[in-house]
């Protein structure tokens, strides 16, 4: 721990981690030390652009536990090709803007005024269409600053990408301006913290050309006049050419020798080449090299300078473009903390101008939020679904109305494949978009600020930890029983059905019972084929039935997926295998046998002592004297008569001889 601690305080030149509300987080500064020295292998201590560090404060941000994020597919989807939230929701431009929007669904928020400000920028940008696609054109051309900076941290940023960051640069002027006279004063705010950093755009334009390679090595990265010994050996190099032609023509009428030629080969570098027939005409200060049949080949003291001159031209360019180059991305290391507070602000308006696309092109309305205990949504739509429906058809909006005082719990029952798991999501997917800030889809909806969001939903095994599905679906039940708050969102679907029929109903029922008898009142949808729950709206007060309505017609079922009050009693799972392409003989077999138990009143001899369970509860607890057994009402008789106050320890001890002498009996 204490190495972790100062390799903290070195990184950010602290003498404490007190400023950063962290020096209580022994756990997170060790993880956050060992990040450190983990880039310090790999990336060389070359850190400089990590300069803070935030603890994420639970007070701020929605609980969204692992089951909540994977139950609602906010980010996978167990079924290939599934579209899930972040899918729908991603009408981001930058790769800055995709980050920060998938951080924002994780931690959706609880304080209102941050919530508010969200909105009326999206409401801003939602009525004036034109101005938001200026905007997203300037967001367009800054693209992903904040891997670039990272590249430049670590001196990995090659001279292509350090134009694009100058591009960057000149985009942010026109986007400050713009923000700062649209009239929309959070957009104003955030145009403020913008910084165009003209001087290292300047540096950038004036030190690099405008179509440098991707490697150093290729050359021709550092624009003309940034240095003077660059320049004339470039000079020296492109003039290569013009120069031994000036040469062979030069030394051809010097000596008569019409068919002098200068080449070059890799054996003696560059030389003359004179015929045989000539070679009498040779100047005695040429040197030769090579003798051939028909020819004798020479060099010069001239032709070996100019030689030495050019091949090391080569290779001094390289070397002082790539120390001019890397002066280059010193000076823009200096800049990091600008681009950074740059790169925060485009990924925000960026994802802003997202929600604004997505509420436009899909008619979301924007939520109206409030500190009361109530989540009231008019026909209100899932905005996956929506998006994955068949050209023509168009989703059925639903109503749906919780508080604490009234309508507390919905039980939820109907048929298979009628929509009740897609009405549980739905609305968990409205007060999570509410909370980040994006107007949701529906015509209108209010919601009381919720501070937890829980969800039991689909059933799956665990092999590689041994839990079998139900073990699972106990799990996460617990997890959320453990954790409630009064603001909680608890959404169920079909708890109990991994074991049998009795347990299951004891268990959907107890904790159905639990959540309205707890003082914490958490909003509860509670999507169940067991239609025996339905009793429990005449004993519990802020129970309420509700059912996903049906049509039966010509021996057939149409689902008409609206909600409507008042508890279902038939589950069609019949007619659903049907559907599925189930062998008729076993669909017509499984009719008949559904027929004969129906008679048999089954059901109606499960649902009475069902229905009278309400009448037992105390404390949540069952009494151990509500029994018809004799000697239990007597031993109940005989406590009920004793006058605690005045009993003396002697007389209790004979108390309870008689009751084990009764029990005996």
């Amino acid at each position: 721990p204490e190495a972790t601690n100062d390799r903290l305080l070195k990184q950010f030149e602290t003498s404490s981690l007190k400023g950063f509300g962290i020096q209580n987080m022994p756990f997170g500064i060790i993880a956050a030390g060992a990040i450190l020295h983990y880039l310090d292998i790999t990336q060389h201590e070359q850190l400089g652009h990590i300069t803070g560090i935030a603890r994420i404060e639970e007070d701020k941000y929605v609980w969204l536990d692992k089951f909540t994020v994977k139950n609602l597919e906010l980010f996978h989807s167990p079924y290939e090709g599934a579209k899930t939230l972040i899918d729908v929701m991603d009408c981001t431009i930058s790769p800055m803007g995709g980050r920060l929007l998938k951080r924002w669904i994780s931690l959706p928020l609880k304080d209102i005024p941050p919530i508010n400000e969200r909105l009326d920028v999206v409401q801003h940008l939602v009525v004036n269409t034109a101005f938001r696609e200026e905007i997203s054109g300037l967001i367009r051309q800054i693209g992903d600053i904040e891997r670039l900076l990272s590249k430049v941290a670590v001196n990995r940023i090659n001279p292509r990408e350090v134009v694009h960051l100058k591009k960057a640069l000149h985009a942010i002027d026109p986007l400050k301006s713009l923000c700062s006279r649209c009239g929309c004063l959070q957009l104003a705010t955030l145009a403020e913290q913008l910084n165009p950093c003209k001087l290292l755009s300047d540096r950038i334009e004036h030190d690099i050309n405008n179509d440098p390679p991707v490697l150093i090595n290729r050359g021709n990265i550092i624009a003309k006049g940034v240095s003077a010994e660059l320049d004339e050996l470039r000079t020296i190099l492109y003039s290569g050419k013009d120069y031994l032609a000036h040469l062979q023509n030069r030394e051809s009428q010097r000596t008569g020798i019409s068919s002098l030629k200068v080449s070059y080969n890799n054996v003696f570098g560059y030389y003359i080449e004179v015929r045989n027939t000539h070679k009498d005409k040779v100047p005695p200060e040429w040197i030769r090299k090579q003798t051939l049949v028909n020819a004798e080949r020479y060099i010069t003291e001239e032709l070996k300078e100019y030689e030495s001159k050019i091949l090391g031209a080569e290779e001094k360019i390289l070397d002082l473009e790539t120390k001019l180059f890397n002066e280059l991305v010193l000076a823009i290391v200096e800049f990091i903390p600008s681009i950074q507070l740059n790169s925060s602000v485009i990924a925000r308006l960026d994802c802003l101008q997202s929600f604004a696309h997505l509420s436009d092109e899909n008619s979301y309305a924007r939520p109206v939020l409030d500190d009361s205990m109530k989540i009231e949504i008019f026909d209100g739509r899932h905005p996956v679904i929506e998006k994955q429906l068949p050209a023509g058809e168009s989703y059925v909006p639903n109503d749906l109305f919780l508080d604490t005082d009234d309508q507390q719990i919905i039980i939820l029952t109907g048929p298979n494949m009628s929509g009740k798991s897609a009405l549980l999501r739905q609305t968990a997917l409205i007060v999570l978009m509410a909370q980040i800030g994006c107007f949701v889809p529906a015509k209108a909806a209010k919601i009381g600020i919720v501070d937890k969001i829980f969800t039991r939903v689909g059933a799956s095994d665990n092999i590689s930890l041994g839990e079998s599905t139900f073990m699972v679906e106990m799990n996460e039940t617990a997890s959320i029983l453990n954790n409630l708050s009064e603001r909680s969102l608890i959404l169920l679907d079909e708890i109990g059905r991994g074991t049998s029929t009795y347990d299951g109903i004891s268990i959907a029922w107890a904790m159905v019972e639990y959540l309205h008898e707890s003082k914490l009142k958490a909003k509860t949808l509670f999507a169940t084929h067991y239609h025996e729950l339905n009793e429990m709206e005449n004993s519990f007060s802020r129970v309420k039935n509700y059912n996903i309505s049906i049509k039966e017609l010509n021996n057939k079922v149409i689902f008409l997926r609206k909600l409507k009050r008042g508890g279902s009693e038939h589950s069609f799972g019949i007619h659903v295998a049907k559907m599925a392409g189930m062998p008729r003989s076993v669909v017509n077999r499984a009719d008949e046998i559904l027929k004969e138990l129906e008679q048999s009143h089954e059901k109606q001899e499960l649902a009475k002592p069902i229905a009278n369970l309400a009448g037992h509860r105390e404390g949540l607890q069952l009494s151990i004297f509500q029994l018809d057994d004799p000697v239990l009402k007597q031993i109940r008789d005989e406590l009920l008569e004793i006058d605690i106050d005045n009993l003396t320890p002697v007389e209790a001890l004979n108390k309870l001889y008689n009751i084990r002498k009764y029990l005996k009996k």
